[in-house]
C-alpha cells in the first residue's frame, strides 16, 4: 500500500511518499501513533553513537518523526537535519557556533576530526540555539498533527504508555508539559526528560507569524539552555507555563531513578541518561510485553533492578543519601554532609558505630525498619529508604576506600511483594489553561 507521511527540510514544506508492504515485523502490536509527531534531536559529535540504536530499538515502530542535529547527516539511511540552518547570520558569528563550523570542515569522520577536541563543552554551547528552531519547522511542515513531542538521543520512551495517556489529553486546549526544571527560578520542561506541547499549543505559539526563533537566537547567546529558551518563548508567544508531569516523565534513567511507595504505581513515560545498551535492554522488555500498556514504575522495577540486587556490592555507589553517619571531627566534611548528618542523640546503639565500616554500616541499616539499602565510603555510612541501584564508584578523596554498596534484598523483596497490586493505573492529568 501507499502511505502519504508529512516530511520537509526547514522552509520547504513538503511530502514523501513511502511505500509499505506493511507493519515492520516486531511492531506487529506497536500502538496507534498516527496524531503523534516525535522529534529527537542530537549532535553531530554523538549522532553515530547514539542514533543507530535508537532507529533498531526504541524508534523502530514509531511512524512519524524526524531526528535533528546540528550537522545535516544520513545515518543508516536516515536523514538528520540540521536545526541551526535559519539562525541569523549575525549569531552564527558568535563563538558558540566555533564547533558547527569546525565539524563542517571535516573531511572524514567526526570522531577523528575531533581528537583532542572539546566536543562536550562546545556542543552543549550550540545546542540551545535548537529547540525553538526545531518547533518551528515543525509546525510549518507538520501541523497536521495533535500532539508534538521533544526527545534527546538519550531519551528512552515507553510509545504504549504514551499513546495511552495521550488519548485522554484533548489537542484542541493549549498546553506544554514536561518534568519541570528550574533556571533562576524560571520553570521550563527538560528537554531530555522529554516534553510534550499540543497542536493548540504549537498554533498559538507560531501561527500566523515569521521567523519566530530568530526572535531569541540573539538570547540564546547569554542563556545556557535550549528547552529553557523554550519556555521562555512559548510564555512569550502562547502564554503557556510548563505542566509538571514527573514521575511520568522522568528525569532519571532506570539504574539511578528511586522506588518507593510515592512513585510506585506510576505510569512511566520516559526515562533519561540512557546509554544504547540501556536503551536496548528496555526495548527487549517492551517486546517481551508485547507492548502491553502501561508501564509501571514497579515493571521497571521488577524487570530491571530487582534481579541485579545484592547484599554487598564491591565499587558501586548505589545513591543513598536519607541520612549520613559519620565523625565530624574526622576530617572536614562539606555543607550538604553536614546537612544529611543525624542528630547523634537519637542514635540507636548500632547507630553510633555506622561510620567504623561497611559491616557496622549494614548492622545499622538492618536496626532501622524503614532502612532498605545503605554505602560506604570516605568515612560516611549513608542509608535510605527507597530503592536504587545507582552506578560504579567514582575515585574517592585521598586516604578513604571506595564507596561500598549493599542492599536489604530479603525486606526488598517483601516489601514489592506486598506492593504488587497498583488497581487501575491513574495518568497525570493536565490543567486545560495551561498553567501550573
Amino acid at each position: 500500500m501507499t502511505v502519504e507521511v508529512p516530511h520537509g527540510t526547514p522552509g520547504t514544506p513538503g511530502k514523501e511518499t513511502l511505500k509499505t508492504a506493511g507493519v515492520k515485523p516486531g511492531c506487529e502490536n506497536f500502538p496507534d501513533m498516527s496524531n503523534i509527531f516525535v522529534v529527537l534531536k542530537t549532535g553531530a559529535s554523538e549522532s553515530y553513537n547514539r542514533i543507530p540504536t535508537q532507529l533498531m530499538t526504541n524508534m523502530k515502530c514509531v511512524p512519524h518523526y524526524e531526528i535533528w542535529s546540528d550537522m545535516e547527516q544520513t545515518i543508516a539511511g536516515q536523514h538528520i537535519f540540521d536545526a541551526l540552518t535559519d539562525v541569523l547570520p549575525d549569531i552564527k558569528a558568535h563563538s558558540d557556533f566555533e564547533i558547527y563550523h569546525h565539524q563542517a570542515k571535516c573531511p572524514i569522520d567526526q570522531e577523528n576530526c575531533n581528537k583532542n577536541y572539546p566536543t562536550a563543552e562546545k556542543g552543549w554551547a550550540l545546542d540551545k540555539y535548537k529547540n525553538i528552531h526545531i518547533a518551528e519547522a515543525n509546525w510549518a511542515n507538520h501541523s497536521n498533527f495533535d500532539w508534538f513531542f521533544y526527545i534527546d538521543a538519550d531519551t528512552y520512551v515507553s510509545w504504549p504508555t504514551l499513546a495511552e495517556w495521550f488519548k485522554l489529553l484533548d489537542p484542541s486546549k493549549p498546553v506544554y508539559f514536561g518534568s519541570i526544571a528550574l533556571l533562576a527560578g524560571f520553570p521550563f520542561g527538560h528537554g531530555g526528560s522529554g516534553y510534550a506541547v499540543s497542536k493548540a499549543g504549537m498554533k498559538k505559539m507560531f501561527d500566523g507569524k515569521g521567523k519566530v526563533a530568530n526572535k531569541y537566537d540573539e538570547k540564546a547567546t547569554t542563556t545556557c539552555c535550549g528547552d529553557y529558551l523554550f519556555a521562555y518563548a512559548i510564555k512569550e508567544e502562547a502564554g503557556l507555563d510548563i505542566q509538571g508531569m514527573s514521575p511520568t516523565i522522568q528525569g532519571e534513567k532506570a539504574y539511578t531513578m528511586p522506588f518507593y511507595d510515592g512513585n510506585w504505581c506510576q505510569p512511566l513515560v520516559t526515562l533519561h541518561h540512557a546509554a544504547s545498551e540501556e536503551i536496548d535492554e528496555l526495548d527487549k522488555f517492551e517486546r517481551k510485553r508485547n507492548f502491553k500498556s502501561p508501564v509501571l514504575i514497579k515493571d521497571i522495577f521488577h524487570e530491571i533492578i530487582q534481579p541485579k540486587l545484592r547484599n554487598d556490592y564491591e565499587e558501586w555507589d548505589n545513591l543513598s543519601d536519607d541520612v549520613y553517619y559519620f565523625d565530624p571531627v574526622s576530617r572536614q566534611f562539606d555543607e550538604n554532609e553536614m546537612r544529611l548528618r543525624k542528630d547523634e542523640n537519637s542514635y540507636n546503639e548500632e547507630e553510633k558505630l555506622a561510620h567504623l565500616s561497611f559491616e557496622h554500616c549494614q548492622a545499622t541499616c538492618k536496626s532501622l525498619n524503614e532502612c532498605i539499602q545503605f554505602r560506604f565510603g570516605n568515612g560516611i555510612c549513608s542509608t535510605s529508604t527507597a530503592v536504587r541501584f545507582g552506578k560504579p564508584a567514582q575515585d574517592t578523596k585521598e586516604g578513604f576506600t571506595t564507596h561500598k554498596s549493599g542492599w536489604m534484598v530479603q525486606r526488598i523483596n517483601e516489601w514489592a511483594k506486598k506492593h504488587e497490586k497498583c488497581g487501575k493505573p491513574k495518568f497525570p492529568e493536565l490543567k486545560e489553561d495551561g498553567e501550573i
